[in-house]
């Protein structure tokens, strides 16, 4: 039988480990599974989210984030009215300062109507065949019923029937909602005039990606290379390496090591 914290504990390890796999809905269903034991856990909120704007939900990853910084409010609030400004409170307050700059970004892809990345929801390369999405789905389908979401809560030891119950009606609700998620991955992917009409606006998004990039690039290089000639100073990039800060510690990955 499993404890409620050990479930916890192994259900976001498992999460973690299928997200490096690449396995995206399975990850978020752990996530799911570990936030319906623990409405407060932070580092599976803030790990659904990524899943979420990974497959491009955004409006799930939006939610998930608002409630985490709802929590993170919250927990610096008590911590503020328990001890005063801490070494922690500081933390709580640079979270929340990097997950309102994360929701705005959510907010602002959210905005593009972008449709979600159904490859990467039924775990296929976009030259699969038919039948290989339809295998695909099929093991997605059977793995991600939300009947199976309750059945990996039945062997937990717990006397509080009450609390068993909400947490069964969390865990099928947002089982069901990754359960509708796949279907619509597979009604579009299944159908060769919906699939070549997605792969093309696909490509074409992609494109305009690439070219955006380009031109962001050329104009920032073109900015710095002139900056440097007229004062004589190294690019940031440089000046950053000298002072131990890579480039990679930005924002965002301040986000991901604190909460994932």
């Amino acid at each position: 039988m499993w404890s409620h914290g050990l479930l916890q504990l192994f259900v976001f390890d498992r999460a973690a480990a299928y997200k490096a796999l690449g396995q995206i809905t399975d990850a978020i269903a752990d996530c799911s599974l570990a936030i319906a034991l623990d409405g407060n856990y932070l580092k599976a909120i803030s790990r659904r989210a990524s899943l979420y704007e990974k497959i491009r939900d955004y409006e799930e990853a939006a939610s998930d984030i608002e409630r985490l910084l709802s929590l993170l409010m919250h927990q610096m609030e008590t911590k503020n009215n328990q001890t005063g400004l801490s070494e922690r409170s500081v933390n709580l307050a640079n979270d929340s300062r990097h997950a309102r700059s994360w929701l705005s970004e959510i907010e602002e892809e959210g905005k593009k109507e972008v449709p979600l990345d159904f490859y990467l929801i039924l775990g296929v390369e976009l030259s699969v065949s038919t039948a290989d999405i339809k295998k695909a789905y099929r093991k997605a389908a059977l793995r991600h019923h939300p009947d199976k979401a309750i059945q990996s809560l039945v062997r937990i030891e717990n006397g509080d029937d009450k609390l068993w119950k909400e947490i069964k009606e969390e865990a099928y609700k947002d089982a069901d909602k990754l359960f509708k998620i796949i279907g619509e991955a597979y009604a579009v992917l299944s159908d060769p005039i919906k699939r070549s009409k997605y792969d093309s606006e696909e490509e074409t998004r992609n494109l305009q990606k690439k070219h955006i990039a380009r031109a962001s690039r050329a104009a920032a290089d073109g900015y710095s290379s002139s900056f440097d000639k007229r004062s004589g100073m190294r690019s940031g990039r440089e000046a950053r390496k000298e002072f131990g800060y890579s480039a990679s510690k930005g924002p965002k990955a301040t986000r991901s090591n604190r909460f994932f």
